[in-house]
Parts: structure tokens; C-alpha cells; sequence
């Protein structure tokens, strides 16, 4: 494989696939590249699904500007790209006077940065909003803008809407090298393990393993270890979903561990931050999954395990010594860091808009595009139509009259549609993501061997060959009867 671009990004998560549309824009060649087999990165889409307001960040910081910016942009950006995305905000439980004395200062910094809707409850109107609380929560602080999103949804859009802008995406593409021109000190290339892919520039936003590109650079002033966060995934619907996004006070690494309603009414439960030092470990833990638990039944107790119907460890990028690298390169012409973001999801349009900015500042002539596309084709989710739209459905297509996950009601012509759309869904987590199939209460059980037969069929493989995500995690071993 031997490809010519002016640009290649490098990771498809969700500041990859951010500036990948944002460059779409413009009269620019571009290919994005994700080891991975589909679109998403590795730690964007173990994400809890919030978009931060940024209220909490140093005020006129880089991270803070592109955050808020971006959270600003997201509702017009989710009305273009058809993606759900509700503003239920965000509580701070206080369970104690001095932690009401904490967010007292946490509510000064919020109104610094612009988030004027925030506003201290005091014990009877924080049980007034949230009744499912916890007696003892004392009060709370009240942060009106930040928002749930489908992420999956969202990455996924952002890939196909630079894809009708012409963007190229190379999947199970793993970039092995940067190479630079020792004379003239610019980037010429990129190395995959599929070949090299000419380019002028080469954006560097390939999160847990930035610093190992980084370093074939010769540059590198920081390296990256991995920070697992495990999540609980509880069923639909519970009497005790909180309406708001529940938070204890934050921790000096992350947000502390949430109660989240989601777009699609669970409930999710977590995440822990563990630091380790396995960049692929993404198992769960016993004993830090019942400490989840403990915790946030502290703000609500209600919570109950039993209700789970899946648990899940994510990765995200942790960086040493901390801060944003959304810079380009002194001495390499061309390079562009994109990393050390711990707000991957919600800053994203911002990082990709400054991005933009730093290709104009290395020589990249940005022309806009007189045609370029806003707007994304949605996605036809069965479950979403009316009783009117789903008989017009099955008759423009009887197999959208076939329901394949009972759970979620998903169809096969919703699955063949995800298939062959975009970048394509090549496994049963890439249908999953897209759709839910399998994302029910029987996770699956009933579903997945009907999402494999027509995964095989429409991709035109045997069954044998269709694996959960990655190559060598092949869902059937070999045919035991006919």
C-alpha cells in the first residue's frame, strides 16, 4: 500500500475524526488512519458520553478556551450530523459543610469562566431537583450546560460526513513512524504496517501511543501511561435515575465517579482512575468495581448491581509531566500534536478548529471548499419511527420488517444499512455501536448469532471470519453441524 496526501491524521477517536471533517473544509487531501478496525480511537469510545462545559478548568487556559468553545458549537454540530445530544446538566452532591465550602470556590471559578447559569443549591432545593439523592447531601452546585451525548454516534458522524467531503480512511492501519528530511527538517512521510503514505503533514492524535510516534519525530518531552476507568452499564428506565448528571466532588485526577443517565435511558455508573502501566489492559476488577458501587451510593443509594446488565474497563491517555500538547513542532516542518487531552470528547470541534489554524501557520494552503457538505445522512433507527414510518419502511424494504435484536428492536435493514455506509461495521461491536444490537438486557444472547450470519453474508466471508472487534477474537472456532 502506497498512498500521496497533503495531510495524514493519525487516530480516529474523537479528536482524530474532529479534525479530519474540520479539514474537509478545505481544497486539502487527507487520509485518517486508526489501528483499530473501526472508527472511534481506544479510549473515545470507552467514554461516559459527557460534554463538558469546561466550568471547572483554569480560567483563560488553552484547555479551557477550546472546551467551553466547543460545548458552545455541539448543539449545532449535533443538529447537522443528526446526532442525539441532551443538556440534562450537571449536580455536585456535597455531603458535608466543608465540601459545600469546596463548591463554593468550584461555583466562583465556573462564574470566571463565562458559566453564569451556575448556581449553589442549598439542601432542600438540591432534593427538590435530584429526590433520589441521598438524605444526607447537604446541598449541591448546579452546572446548567453540560451534556450527554451518543458518542459512538457522534465519532461516527464526524467520519462520515469528512468521508462525503472527500476525506480518505484507512481502518486496521497502524502508524509506525513519522519520517522527517534530516536536511531540510519536515515531515515527508508516514509508516504504517501496511506501507507509507507521502504527505506534507502529519497530525499526531493518536492518544495512549502519541509519545511513541512522537519520539520517531525526535521530539518527545513527555510520555504517555494509561488510566483505566471501569464503568457500570445498568438497565433502562430505573426508578432511581437521577435526571441530572450526578457528581461527587472532583479528585486531583478526574472527575470522581459519576451516576450518568444516558441518551438512550441507562444508567451509567462510574468510572474509577487507575493509573497502571498496561497500555492494552481493559479488564474489570472486582474489588474496584464494588468500590464504584460504594461510592455512588453515597450520593444515591438506591444503586443496585443487580441492575447491571454489562461492565466495562476503558483506557484513556494520561500524560507526564500534565497539559495540552495542541502545538505545532519547533524544528520539524509540518508535525502537529494533538495529545494530552483529558477532555478528548468535549473540546474536540475546538482542538480541530485550532489545528486548522496551525496547518495555515506551517504553509498548509487552506481554501475553503464552495460545496462542502454540513449536513450527515441519519441514521434510520427502527425503534425511533412512528407506526406510519416503519409500515413506509417495510415497504420500501420488507427487511426492515425482520427484527434481528429484540432488546432494542433492531432490524436487518438497519444492520446491512451500517454495514455498507461510511466506513463501513465489519464486526458485532461496530454493529453494536452503531445500532445497540446487542446492547439489551440479554446482551446478545439472542441476537448476536443473527448479526453474525448476516455480517458474513453481506460482507461476503464465512462465519468463522467474523470476530467481535479485532482479528483473533473470531466469535466461531469452526462449523459443528450443518
Amino acid at each position: 500500500m502506497e498512498y500521496t496526501t497533503d495531510v495524514v491524521v493519525i487516530g480516529a477517536g474523537a479528536i482524530g475524526s474532529a479534525i479530519a471533517r474540520e479539514l474537509s473544509r478545505y481544497e486539502v487531501d487527507v487520509i485518517l488512519i486508526e489501528r483499530n478496525e473501526d472508527v472511534g480511537g481506544y479510549a473515545s469510545k470507552c467514554n461516559g458520553g459527557v460534554l463538558c462545559s469546561g466550568h471547572e478548568l483554569v480560567p483563560g487556559s488553552l484547555e479551557w478556551r477550546l472546551t467551553s468553545a466547543s460545548n458552545r458549537a455541539y448543539d449545532q454540530i449535533c443538529k447537522d450530523l443528526n446526532v442525539e445530544m441532551k443538556r440534562p446538566g450537571f449536580i455536585y452532591a456535597a455531603q458535608n459543610d466543608d465540601e459545600m465550602a469546596q463548591l463554593k470556590e468550584i461555583h466562583r471559578t465556573a462564574i470566571l469562566n463565562g458559566e453564569y447559569g451556575a448556581e449553589l443549591l442549598s439542601k432542600k432545593k438540591v432534593h427538590e431537583l435530584e429526590p433520589v439523592l441521598h438524605p444526607n447531601i447537604v446541598g449541591g452546585l448546579l452546572i446548567p450546560n453540560e451534556a450527554t451525548v451518543d458518542l459512538m454516534d457522534l465519532t461516527l458522524a464526524f467520519v462520515e460526513n469528512a468521508m462525503d467531503n472527500g476525506v480518505r480512511v484507512l481502518l486496521s492501519t497502524k502508524a509506525t513512524k513519522i519520517n522527517v528530511d534530516p536536511n531540510r527538517h519536515c515531515v515527508t512521510s508516514v509508516s504504517t504496517d501496511k506501507g507509507d503514505i507521502a504527505c506534507k503533514f502529519a497530525i499526531n492524535a493518536a492518544a495512549i501511543y502519541a509519545d511513541k510516534l512522537a519520539q520517531s519525530v525526535g521530539f518527545c518531552d513527555y510520555y504517555n501511561y494509561p488510566r483505566t476507568g471501569q464503568y457500570f452499564v445498568l438497565d433502562k428506565n430505573l426508578p432511581y435515575m437521577p435526571k441530572h448528571i450526578v457528581n461527587p466532588l472532583p479528585t486531583p485526577i478526574s472527575r470522581g465517579r459519576l451516576v450518568t443517565p444516558t441518551i438512550h435511558g441507562n444508567t451509567l455508573v462510574g468510572p474509577s482512575a487507575d493509573n497502571m502501566t498496561d497500555r492494552e489492559r481493559t479488564c474489570t476488577d472486582r474489588a474496584i468495581m464494588e468500590s464504584i458501587i460504594e461510592d455512588c451510593r453515597k450520593l444515591i443509594p438506591d444503586i443496585n448491581p443487580a441492575d447491571s446488565i454489562t461492565q466495562f474497563c476503558g483506557v484513556r491517555p494520561a500524560i507526564y509531566p500534565a497539559g495540552w500538547r495542541i502545538r505545532a513542532v519547533d524544528g520539524c516542518q509540518g508535525y502537529i500534536e494533538a495529545v494530552g487531552n483529558n477532555q478528548g470528547v468535549s473540546s474536540a470541534p475546538g482542538v480541530a478548529k485550532y489545528v486548522s489554524v496551525l496547518l495555515g501557520e506551517e504553509g498548509l494552503e487552506m481554501i475553503q471548499k464552495e460545496n462542502w457538505i454540513a449536513t450527515r445522512k441519519p441514521v434510520r433507527h427502527f425503534a425511533d419511527m412512528s407506526e406510519e414510518e416503519r409500515d413506509a419502511a417495510i415497504k420500501e424494504n420488507p427487511q426492515y420488517g425482520n427484527v434481528i435484536c429484540r432488546c432494542e428492536t433492531v432490524t436487518e435493514g438497519e444492520i446491512i444499512d451500517v454495514i455498507h455506509r461510511g466506513p463501513g461495521a465489519h464486526s458485532v461491536d461496530a454493529i453494536k455501536r452503531r445500532l445497540r444490537a446487542g446492547m439489551g438486557r440479554c446482551q446478545g444472547g439472542f441476537c448476536g448469532p443473527r448479526v453474525i450470519e448476516i455480517l458474513a453474508r453481506e460482507l461476503g466471508v464465512s462465519e468463522e471470519e467474523i470476530c467481535k472487534n479485532e482479528k483473533g477474537s473470531e466469535m466461531l472456532v469452526r462449523v459443528n453441524r450443518r
